[in-house]
């Protein structure tokens, strides 16, 4: 069923008129445009409202939500007829959408290696999918299927705490009927996080909002003369997001270069970690901080939940987030962590058996050879904004032991550098976790 009376629920068709307001709020550049096109009731658009944690596209198609927490999909026989005609343009695919409130986290899915790969964050005000609607004109499709996944709100979150108790987690069960077993990995916290919130007890009205655009925008944007600068705002929009995609084997074989000129034979897993800390530093990949307000998960009800219900006294219930780095901006650092690997690529390790701490110091070498090199001003990169990064990176690695190297720091120095890592005088930060063991902070220098 889709309805014209926005409850904040399920599918809503509505038109410019209507939500003009809420998207100046997110992406006032993109209402200059459209307000010069006046588009009337001929061009409807959709709300579609979705709960923390729901799935608004798998590895088959988008998912849209009914007034009753089902979803269905637009091939479905049974799906609203107002969408199969105005969205069935995506039926194998996704709309052309905008996101409006919270946040939506686009992942790729490795359940037998217990690990989500975070790939994009969608934030109110940015336009997604780019690449099966911008190339409709070419015969050729590029972008793969059946790799990514799409949920609302951030699906990569984990608290740094242990919170796998069994007796503690039986308060869970208790107090909010959570069919979950404990978690056993940081994999597995986002489906205990999920069943709180989406639990009748809690009541969350925490909601991510998406805008779908209708066929007719569709053709009006390839077709009508009158639409070209929206269509070339969307053109601008796709090249800032790939960016770095376009450019990438010139980079894959410039740290190859280097790894020749400087007889640099490393642990194939750990280069590839190295190649990837400049991806996130660079922002074209996530890293993971803690965080702070609801806009990428219904936090204070998670941490309010793991404090009263669950137990958890003696460590604050930090939990991580992905998020992408903005290093002209950013004055706090990012973090990724070798026991929570999430590179883009999978060479297999060289040594069977290798410590951490053995790995963090190999890393360590690695990296301070690329950022030797990298930013050099008569280098390959010289003028480049991996030249910028190289110049200007701050990397810190972190282990609970001590290393006599004094390569690594104290993982319980972490929250001296980076105060959004609360502490408070009854709870402390858990600094034997699991990601902590193996953690490197990026920043930029003087931050």
């Amino acid at each position: 069923m889709v309805t014209m009376t926005d409850q904040k629920s399920g599918v809503v068709k509505v038109f410019w008129s209507d939500v003009r307001e809420r998207v100046a709020k997110v992406e006032p550049n993109f209402v200059r445009i459209v307000d010069k096109i006046d588009p009337n009731t001929s061009y409807p658009l959709f709300l579609a409202y979705y709960p923390y944690g729901a799935s608004d596209a798998d590895t088959e198609s988008s998912l849209f939500p009914d007034m009753n927490n089902h979803y269905y999909r637009i091939s479905d026989p049974n799906a609203p007829k107002e969408v199969q005609l105005h969205l069935g343009y995506s039926k194998n695919s996704t709309p052309l959408g905008m996101v409006l409130e919270k946040q939506i986290e686009t992942y790729i899915d490795l359940k037998n290696e217990n690990i989500t790969i975070p790939w994009l964050l969608y934030t109110p005000g940015q336009i997604f999918p780019f690449t099966r609607f911008l190339s409709s004109k070419s015969n050729r499709i590029y972008s793969s299927n059946g790799l990514l996944t799409s949920t609302a709100g951030a699906r990569s979150v984990f608290m740094l705490p242990n919170i796998g108790c069994t007796t503690n987690h039986a308060n869970l069960r208790r107090d909010f009927n959570i069919q979950a077993s404990p978690p056993k990995s940081l994999y597995e916290h986002w489906s205990v996080f999920k069943e709180i919130v989406n639990s009748p007890i809690v009541a969350s009205d925490w909601r991510c909002c998406v805008l779908y655009f209708s066929e007719s925008w569709i053709a009006k944007i390839h077709h009508d003369a009158s639409w070209v600068d929206l269509k070339q705002y969307l053109h601008e929009m796709a090249w800032h997001q790939f960016e770095y995609e376009i450019n990438r084997i010139q980079y894959d074989m410039m740290f190859s270069i280097i790894q020749k000129k400087r007889n640099l034979k490393p642990n194939p897993y750990l280069a590839d970690t190295a190649k990837h800390l400049f991806v996130t530093a660079l922002g074209a990949a996530p890293g993971y901080v803690p965080a702070l307000d609801e806009s990428a998960l219904p936090l204070s009800i998670i941490q309010k939940t793991f404090i009263e219900s669950y137990g958890l006294k003696k460590y604050f219930p930090t939990v991580m987030q992905p998020t992408h780095f903005i290093f002209e901006q950013d004055k706090l650092p990012v973090y990724y962590s070798l026991q929570h690997p999430a590179t883009h690529v999978f060479s297999p390790k060289s040594r069977a058996v290798s410590s951490t701490l053995l790995e963090m110091r190999e890393l360590a070498h690695i990296m301070k050879i690329f950022v030797d090199e990298l930013s050099k001003d008569d280098g390959m990169c010289s003028d480049t904004v991996i030249n910028n990064i190289a110049k200007n990176i701050k990397i810190s690695y972190f282990h609970n032991k001590v290393d006599h190297y004094r390569v690594m720091r104290q993982s319980n120095e972490i929250p001296k550098h980076d105060d959004r890592f609360i502490q408070t005088n009854e709870a402390v930060f858990a600094a034997d976790s699991p990601f902590v063991r193996g953690c490197i902070s990026l920043n930029i220098k003087g931050q």
